[in-house]
Order: structure tokens, then sequence, then C-alpha cells
């Protein structure tokens, strides 16, 4: 029986939600965060939230802080049709806030963070979660 869940485990695949399991309130405890190797795209509000904005930087010219925020390598686009920038993954394609299975900024992560996988992602009630190593 074992061996079977586990085979089931590794056919969870991020990039397929018709895989994904069904979300409860416990399924992050055991999960690898696998959320957070998939795209991140935030609001400017949660920039400023992160400290990679402030106040100041909406006085400045959008393509000029976009410039920055992508030389700096925090982000690596900007949608200007939803607002929302796309935050820069590790090299491994990691959250920048992920170490271990742990988000380093829980009580100030993004909104779309927040809302993972109940009211934002590809399909809303589950997530692609594999178990933890």
């Amino acid at each position: 029986m074992a061996k079977l869940k586990s085979k089931l485990d590794n056919l969870v695949d991020k990039e397929n939600p018709a895989t994904w399991k069904k979300y409860t309130k416990t399924s992050c405890k055991t999960c690898a965060a696998t959320c957070c190797t998939m795209p991140i795209e935030i609001r400017w509000e949660d920039m400023v939230e992160l400290d990679l904005v402030s106040d100041d930087d909406l006085s400045k010219p959008l393509k000029k802080v976009i410039t920055r925020l992508t030389k700096e390598n925090i982000i690596t686009a900007y949608r200007k049709e939803s607002g929302l920038f796309a935050l820069k993954q590790t090299r491994d394609g990691k959250c920048r806030y992920l170490i271990d299975t742990k988000c380093v900024v829980y009580s100030k992560r993004p909104l779309v963070c927040r809302e993972f996988p109940t009211r934002m992602g590809w399909r809303h009630g589950y997530c692609p979660q594999k178990p933890k190593p």
C-alpha cells in the first residue's frame, strides 16, 4: 500500500492541474512546498510589503522601476495588462523566499501565496502537493 501511495504522489505534476490533490487545511504540513516552485506573479502592494519597492518609487516612471528590478534580479517581467510582476526564482526554480520548505516572509507573503489554492491558482481547491523528502 505504501508503494502505491508513493507512486501516486509522484504522478502529481505541477504543470498539469488535473493531477493535483484536493487541498485540505493540513496539506501544507506534509508538502515539499511544490506551489513555491511555480511562477509567482505579485502586485505592487506585495512588492511594497516585501520592501522590494517603496512608496517613493510610485513617483518614478514605471519603466525605470521595472528596469531597476530586472537588473537587481528581483523580477523577470512585468505584465501591463494585469499589472503583475513575475518574481524571479532561484537557480533551482524555487521562490526566493523559500528556505527548505519554509517561507521566510510568511507573515507578509504576497496575495497570490495567501490565496493559493483556495481562491487563486489554476484549479481552485486543489494543489500540486508532493510529500516532503
